[in-house]
């Protein structure tokens, strides 16, 4: 118990350290994600959808774009994202050891493919991009080998160590009696009201709160591997409200850590991570207040208010749409009923608000990943490419922590599970000796992090090939083998296209025997017509010299 109590009391510290971020949590969501769940307002399911305060959509738009573009460019459900490679370079050259990799790397794009990894994960990129800071949690699974889960805001604390990665979660849980008992069981050391109404069906809607808390268990039985030893702990507690007492209803681990977070921006010394949609508030809030400005004053110019006489205008004035004023026919000389004119500019308000929706896509990403419609003349497809990729580049940190603190961890989950249900393929003699591999990837948005590298190949081989104009033999300086394999790995062309070292040498071989023939019959044929010459040549001396000796 007291191990519950430091870890409730440690709980309650986490997430009294948020709360200023809950408030600025929720008022993203009213802006740009209103149908996650909310984080500090109450509300009952299907009412979530509270457009009160909105007035623009560009935002909701803005969100979506960058949610669906991130995962287009770096985790295609229709195509290759990652690929395998050893860490040791000369296994490679291996014909074994590449097709067995290939053969891995097809069993983790069918768990990922049967899984529900790719519905999942637009969400988690949505709410990275709107709250700067998204959870997903792997959980092993009979039928799918893995499921995957983007939490919501609301439900994920974390902690970080000395290094800012993050190495402890606390997630909050929600469930009724029934869904209670059939995670963990009746023996489970679930409240005795919660039983009660398990078992008498009392209150089927009432929820329980509950909280997983995972952690490095650095306290372990040195050579046993069952739950409670496994390196990452994992303890389901039922709370009881906002006290620091509750119970651990289960006690279990993982091999490897199930929570992955990606923090869009990050500060030093600041656990929570900052988001494009906090940089863009300002233009976002502008957007609504110039909508409304703009709807009001349109309403005003199709639907004005008029004046009609009386002895004077009933106060208050009111310019709403249809209203009606009643003014002094005596003071104004006349007795007309007229409409109010407006001197509302709606074109200029219209301008304005374009160029802060402007600003908003530009700090959304959203001109990045519609490329396309901003294109003004007509362009290559390589050009168009080559536009893509350095907007693309603009998203470099935040793409380099979707590989190493989401993507890369789930894929290494993913082996660790297949390995564990002993469904990987047999693995070669070369690998059982090393077995290290590393994960390489090849999505458009991760190749266009290279394209600089891309860049500065393809102009130091142009520079060689003009200085070689001049002086030929600075060629012999270039492996144009490891020039194709670096091509070929930044690209993440297919690598199956390409002819190992031995199948290559073959080749060669072969080209300089038939190279060598045919030099040595060009010679011979050169050496026929030499000979032919000097036997013409001499048939004619003789010819002639016999021909002076007859005269």
């Amino acid at each position: 118990m007291e191990d519950i109590g430091r870890i409730l009391h440690q709980f309650k510290e986490v997430k009294a350290a948020r709360m200023n971020f809950d408030t600025y949590y929720q008022t993203l969501h009213d802006i740009y994600y209103v149908e996650a769940e909310n984080i500090n307002k109450a509300y009952y399911p299907g009412t979530e959808l509270d457009f009160t305060d909105l007035y623009d959509t560009q935002t909701l738009q803005s969100a979506d774009v960058l949610a669906a573009g991130i995962t287009n460019y770096l985790t295609p459900s229709t195509g290759r994202w990652f690929s395998l490679r050893t860490k040791n370079p000369n296994q490679m050259e291996s014909k074994p050891v590449s097709m067995w990799l290939k053969d891995l790397e097809s069993e983790v794009y069918h768990v990922l493919n049967n899984s529900n990894f790719y519905n999942m994960i637009p969400e988690f990129f949505k709410g990275s991009g709107v709250y700067g800071t998204q959870t997903m949690l792997t959980e092993e699974d009979d039928k799918d080998i893995l499921r995957f889960y983007s939490l919501p805001i609301k439900r994920v604390w974390h902690v970080v160590d000395g290094a800012g990665r993050v190495g402890e979660y606390y997630l909050g849980f929600e469930f009724t009696a029934y869904e209670a008992v059939s995670k963990f069981g009746e023996d489970a050391s679930l409240s005795e009201s919660l039983l009660e109404d398990y078992k008498e069906h009392r209150d089927p809607d009432k929820k329980y709160n509950f909280l997983l808390y995972i952690y490095p268990r650095s306290v372990r039985e040195a050579g046993k591997t069952d739950a409670v030893n496994l390196p990452i702990g994992a303890k389901w507690i039922q709370t009881e409200g906002n006290s620091d007492s509750g119970t651990v209803v289960l006690d279990s681990g993982y091999r490897e850590m199930p929570a992955y977070t990606h923090r869009f921006y990050t500060r030093p010394g600041v656990a929570q991570g900052y988001s494009p949609a906090m940089k863009a508030l300002p233009n976002a809030r502008y957007l609504n207040v110039m909508a409304e400005t703009i709807l009001r004053s349109g309403m005003k110019q199709s639907d004005p208010a008029y004046a009609l006489p009386d002895n004077a205008f009933v106060l208050p004035f009111n310019q709403n749409p249809g209203s009606l004023n009643y003014y002094n026919r005596n003071k104004l000389s006349k007795d007309d009923i007229f409409p109010l004119g407006s001197s509302a500019n709606v074109k200029l308000n219209m301008d304005m608000m374009n160029y802060q929706a402007e600003q908003l896509r530009g700090i959304m990403f959203t001109d990045v990943f519609l490329a396309f419609q901003n294109l003004t003349k007509q362009m290559t497809v390589p050009e168009v490419q080559e536009r893509i990729a350095e907007k693309m580049t603009l998203l470099g940190p935040a793409v380099g922590r979707y590989l190493s603190d989401v993507l890369a961890p789930a894929i290494h989950r993913v082996i660790s599970a297949l390995d564990r249900s002993e469904l990987l393929p047999p693995m070669p003699q070369e690998l059982l000796e090393d077995p290290r591999y590393e994960i390489e990837f090849v999505s458009a948005l991760a190749r266009a992090q290279k394209m600089g590298e891309l860049n500065s190949l393809t102009t130091a081989l142009s520079l060689a090939a003009e200085i070689a104009q001049v002086k030929p033999e600075v060629l012999d300086r270039i492996d144009g083998d490891a020039a194709m394999d670096v091509v070929w790995g930044i690209t993440g062309a297919d690598v199956s296209i390409l002819r190992d070292d031995e199948q290559t040498t073959k080749i060669r071989a072969a080209r300089a025997k038939s190279e060598g023939a045919a030099a040595q019959l060009e010679a011979a044929q050169v050496g026929a017509d030499i000979t032919e010459k000097v036997a013409t040549a001499d048939a004619r001396a003789n010819m002639a010299r016999s021909s002076g000796v007859g005269s």
